[in-house]
């Protein structure tokens, strides 16, 4: 892990980060210099009473969109895209996976997580990691860029928080027939509702129609019945 940090002007210069105490300032710094090279800190309370802040301090940084908070007690630095350049040989990738993979990453390098997250806002789905592509083969570029298409992330539903592939989109088509949006948007509002966060969207839908596959079915017959007896009538 590098040793050095840097600090971004656009972000401790702006009226919005120096509005904040400055105990709430001194904290965004010390839980910075002490951050993975992804911006993970794994002991913001350890941190919180090493330097005499308290956690009023570290929930101001919350609602003022410097950290991101995570159900584990892990946060991550919202802007350390931009704060922060490490060179390729010098950098560690983090350790906290999963909590990286539940984080987009905004057009100017800022982290936003997931339920927060709208389609005109992000540039790419943040990965853990993958082979450089040889940029000398045209032919493999290609493979590989229709592959990402296909799994790129699209954000359907009522609420634009639904995540498919277009992969598992055709996927879900294929097995659902004429059910599909009706479950997309039983999902879209379910979380939106409630708040709940679903690691693959894909394999709930898929679940919950097995659980509903026969109401929906029998939902099915029942209109096809009603217009059966009204083109009678």
């Amino acid at each position: 892990m590098a040793d050095k940090r840097m600090f971004s002007l656009k972000i401790v210069d702006s009226d919005l980060f120096l509005d904040m105490p400055l105990s709430s300032q001194c904290l965004y710094f010390h839980l910075s210099m002490r951050a993975d090279d992804d911006g993970f800190v794994n002991n913001p309370k350890k941190i919180i009473k090493i330097i005499g802040a308290n956690e009023d301090d570290l929930k101001i940084l919350i609602a003022k969109g410097f950290v991101i908070v995570f159900d584990q007690g892990i946060i991550v630095i919202t802007h350390w895209k931009i704060n922060n350049y490490i060179r390729k040989d010098r950098y560690k990738p983090t350790m906290y996976i999963e909590q990286k993979q539940q984080l987009y990453q905004t057009e100017n390098g800022a982290y936003i997580s997931e339920e927060k997250v709208g389609c005109h806002l992000v540039n790419q789905r943040l990965s853990s990691g993958q082979p450089s592509i040889d940029k000398g083969r045209l032919d493999k570029v290609s493979i590989d860029k229709g592959r990402e298409e296909q799994s790129t992330p699209i954000f359907y539903g009522e609420f634009k928080n639904v995540r498919l592939s277009k992969e598992e989109y055709h996927k879900l088509k294929d097995k659902l027939q004429s059910h599909t949006d009706t479950m997309i948007e039983k999902l879209s509002r379910y979380i939106k509702s409630s708040g709940k966060y679903y690691k693959d969207h894909y394999v709930t839908i898929l679940n919950w129609y097995e659980e509903d596959k026969d109401k929906l079915i029998q939902k099915g017959l029942n209109k096809k019945m009603n217009y059966d007896v009204g083109e009678s009538l």
